[in-house]
């Protein structure tokens, strides 16, 4: 699948002119951040461009050769990387995993790792797009656009084309950070002319041959490369050089009579069929041609100097140059355009058993074949989507006919596992509807074999629990996966341990922890046989999250980080799977009041769950940011995410996702005191006591629901009846062996009993609490609540014996009551300054020096990042600080004793 020699610059032939006056030109790249080498094909861009990076010294730099192939982001962004990581192993070491595991292409994350990646390495890095015309996708130049504004200035993007590239550079122009160098800098001149034809290729020219052929030419590299050949062994030389225009209109004929015609016909006959491949190996090529020679037919058109251009130190793979490609393709055309689609098909084959998927694709869709494309994509898509790679095989599916995927069960099924990975659980259904008419209509007109039959029939079963699932609807997936993998086949182990996974998701949904449990642990078994590390890792986070609804946050933890070191010794760090488990380790860290670890896990792991994750993990994201955002006394901000939350929930039909988001407003609507925009919250979800005492209502999808009405009965002075709602649900968490969610519920009761002046009720509920709680020092659970529970407390500790003493659970409420007091003052400290003083790294860094008044360029050098880039920091330091200038923001910093020389420790770290 991936081509290694498109990380080498062409290797460069002996005996090359010196350009002394481009070295000075290209000399200028140091000194802006991007460059373009312009010209048409056989200006010698790419041979230049070799040339000078064999001389640079005191910087790195990567190589990528581009093709028409490239053109698509995830695989663009895949040969981007790999071409920076041979620059320096340093940059973007976290990347690739974080490609090979996210379902969904995280481009926001990887920018944001590149380019911090490129700060710290601190050393001039120079990156070269060879070819880079073929990069019209606007996601590819949208891309390339935010890496030039954001890089720091060490960065140097050189871009060599054939035409204009769709960037917007104006800017870049305008305050001199471009460098452009185009075809009138590349012509040869008159001197570099007398020295290819003459000294290079030894051809005793008259000065007034040399002049006219550089007249003629106009210093075009490829046209006196196609008549130093034309004018070897020829008399005439003078005649020649008369009748020759060197024109591109005219380089046809040229081709075809004065070098083609000079060739034997069977060395024109092996450069017409090869001329369909973007690259060629000996064995390729003999598979095209169908030449047992074809070995001995490469090497003698590279030692011809074929305009054939060798990819790697081996002589293994090469290319032609394009200009000679383009006019050999043209010629096939005209000669035998019946044979065009006759060699891509075979090029496709040999590569398809090569393994180069990507490239026989791309040759089965040139030959207009899209049966073959179509068959290549059934073969290889389960592999890559196993292997998490989503967005290439979507990139494949959208290249096909609609009716030819429509028709083809395992290409609908692909396109299901697609959605079903995005959360698009509506047109999931309505395709995984037609493949399984498809498939049963295949089945009766027996044209599939019957391991083919089984292979289909096991995704079908997988997928279509999966999307029940993804519809919140646990109950029913739960029930088919249970029925389906008492009889499942034997050796679908991915299926199997997919249909294994939801079906533990779907019970740990429906509060049945142990055979979640159970039947995770099955699904891990079958996945690592398929080596499945998705798969694995997604196991270990159900069973992690049953353990912690189970109360035993400890277990939790220890589950989680086997997780994330599987997800790291097989992917790598900075993996998608590492965040969808770090994302829930948060919950866990803020549970033991770790609110900067929670803080700094949060930074790590959020942008590539909002950008990639699961409906499910990126709620909890969002309910880790309101709690961690209202903690830090940002409440305003905190509601702001959660309607958004539950906005989401609601349109993706997850009524515990939704419910959790709105228990969770309610909350801090009431901790602000105010009770009557707490119960408009609820009446707008349709959520009263009417809605409580339907059936339908009392699953554990809702009980955040009816937590949240017994907290407004509470705030309206009706205690009693929360109480009713409160032990109807006590009953069943504590049947079910929730005891997480059960303390939740009794420290709300305790509160309640207290206010309805039951105290026996209060000092029961209380005592229940601190026993679960105190083990696992689960301690914000209850330091949310407030002071009404820490009444409860103070109350307790007066009458409850083993409190007094030094005992496990009288340490632990001293704790609670001594952590309230700091929190209050935390709380009034942040209220008492504007919002948002929540800055990450980089911005903190900025923030000290700004008052020295220093400008933006010597910010920009002290913290050696781009000018651009630390506008746009400061942007975000004045919105956080409520300012609108300089001045203004170093005075907020004064009283925040923010200056110079005051230690960052009370930030969160992050990584801006």
């Amino acid at each position: 699948m991936f081509i290694e020699t498109k990380l080498h610059p062409p290797e460069l032939r002996s005996g090359l002119i010196e350009r002394p006056d481009l070295e000075r030109q290209l000399s200028q790249v140091m000194q802006g951040k991007l460059t373009i080498v312009s010209a048409a094909a056989g200006f010698g861009k790419s041979t230049l461009l070799g040339q000078w990076l064999g001389r640079l010294t005191g910087a790195c730099w990567g190589w990528l050769s581009l093709d028409q192939g490239d053109n698509e982001l995830s695989r663009f962004l895949e040969y981007l990387v790999a071409a920076l990581q041979r620059a320096d192993s340093s940059i973007a070491r976290d990347v690739p995993a974080l490609l090979k595991s996210s379902p969904v292409l995280p481009i926001d994350s990887v920018m944001t790792i590149i380019v911090n990646d490129l700060a710290r390495y601190g050393k001039d890095v120079v990156l070269v797009l060879d070819d880079s015309h073929v990069l019209t996708s606007p996601g590819i130049t949208g891309f390339l656009e935010a890496l030039l504004t954001y890089a720091p200035p060490g960065f140097h993007l050189v871009l060599a084309t054939r035409g204009e590239i769709p960037l917007k550079v104006a800017n870049m122009r305008v305050r001199g950070q471009m460098v452009r160098i185009d075809d009138a800098s590349l012509r040869f001149s008159l001197a570099e002319t007398r020295a290819f034809l003459n000294r290079l290729r030894g051809l005793a020219l008259s000065e007034a041959d040399v002049a006219l052929l550089q007249h003629r030419t106009e210093g075009w590299i490829a046209a006196l490369q196609l008549a130093a050949l034309s004018l070897e062994n020829r008399p005439d030389k003078s005649d020649f050089i008369n009748s020759f225009s060197g024109t591109d209109r005219d380089i046809a004929d040229f081709l075809m009579q004065d070098v083609l015609g000079r060739l034997p016909e069977p060395v024109i006959d092996f450069l017409l069929k090869t001329s369909v491949l973007d690259r060629m190996s000996a064995q390729l090529v003999e598979a095209v041609t169908g030449r047992s020679d074809a070995a001995a037919l490469l090497g003698e058109v590279d030692q011809a100097n074929l305009f054939v251009i060798r990819l790697d130190q081996h002589r293994v793979w090469y290319r032609y140059h394009h200009l000679f490609q383009n006019l050999l393709l043209s010629l096939l055309r005209q000669r035998q355009p019946e044979l065009v689609a006759q060699l891509h098909r075979k090029a496709a084959l040999w590569l398809t058993g090569n393994g180069f998927t990507v490239d026989a694709v791309h040759h089965a869709l040139a030959a207009g074949d899209n049966a073959l494309a179509a068959s290549l994509v059934e073969t290889c898509c389960m592999p890559l989507i196993r292997e998490g790679h989503i967005t290439r095989v979507r990139a494949w599916l959208a290249s096909l006919p609609e009716d030819l995927v429509n028709s083809q069960p395992r290409l609908q099924l692909a396109q299901v596992w697609i959605l079903f990975h995005m959360s698009r659980a509506v047109p999931a259904a309505a395709i995984l509807k037609s493949a399984r008419n498809d498939i049963a209509r295949a089945e009766k007109e027996g044209s599939l074999s019957p391991r083919e039959q089984m292979e289909l029939r096991s995704e079908l079963q997988a997928l279509t629990a999966g999307v029940i699932s993804a519809a919140d609807r646990s109950r029913t997936a739960a029930r088919l996966a249970q029925a389906w993998l008492a009889r499942f086949p034997e050796g679908q182990h991915f299926s199997r341990g997919t249909l294994g996974n939801i079906l533990g998701f779907s019970l740990y949904s429906l509060g049945e922890l142990e055979a979640a449990r159970l039947a995770c642990l099955r699904a891990r078994d079958s996945h690592a046989l398929a080596n499945s590390v998705f798969g694995v890792v997604y196991s270990d986070l159900i069973i992690g999250l049953s353990e912690q609804a189970a109360g035993r946050l400890m277990a939790a933890h220890e589950q989680f980080s086997r997780a994330t070191r599987h997800a790291r010794e097989a992917l790598g760090p900075g993996s998608y799977a590492e965040a969808m488990v770090g994302i829930f380790v948060v919950e866990l860290l803020y549970e033991w009041d770790d609110i900067p670890g929670a803080e700094r896990l949060l930074e790590e792991h959020r942008q590539i769950i909002e950008e990639c994750g699961l409906v499910v993990h990126e709620m909890a994201c969002k309910l880790n940011v309101a709690k961690l955002a209202a903690c830090r006394g940002r409440s305003d901000e905190a509601l702001s995410v959660l309607e958004s939350a539950e906005r989401q929930g609601m349109a993706t039909r997850y009524r515990r996702l939704f419910a959790a988001a709105l228990h969770e407003r309610v909350r801090l609507l009431l901790q602000r005191g105010d009770a009557a925009a707490a119960r408009l919250a609820l009446k707008g979800r349709g959520i009263d006591e009417g809605w409580i005492a339907s059936p339908r209502s009392w699953r554990p999808a809702s009980e955040p629901e009816h937590i949240a009405l017994a907290r407004v009965l509470s705030a309206e002075g009706r205690p009693e009846a929360a109480l009713r709602i409160l032990e109807r649900l006590t009953e069943r968490l504590r049947r079910e062996g929730r005891l997480h969610r059960f303390a939740q519920v009794r420290a709300v009761a305790a509160v309640a009993a207290h206010q309805s002046g039951d105290a026996l009720s209060a000092l029961a509920a209380i005592v229940d609490v601190v026993s679960l709680c105190a083990p696992q020092k689960a301690v914000r659970t209850l330091l949310d609540e407030g002071a009404p529970l820490l009444d409860v407390l103070a109350f307790g500790r007066g009458r409850i014996p083993s409190w007094k003493t030094g005992s496990e659970p009288g340490q632990f409420v001293e704790r609670l009551l001594s952590g309230h007091q700091r929190i209050e003052r935390e709380q009034a400290l942040a209220r008492s300054r504007p919002k948002a003083s929540h800055f990450s790294q980089r911005e903190a860094e900025l923030a000290r020096l700004l008052s020295r008044g220093q400008s933006n360029r010597e910010l920009a050098a002290a913290l050696n990042m781009a000018p651009d880039t630390v506008k746009w920091h400061l942007k975000n330091i004045f919105g956080k600080l409520g300012v609108s200038n300089r001045t203004q923001a170093v005075l907020r910093l004064q009283e925040f004793g923010l200056t110079q020389n005051a230690p960052p420790a009370s930030l969160p770290e992050r990584v801006g």
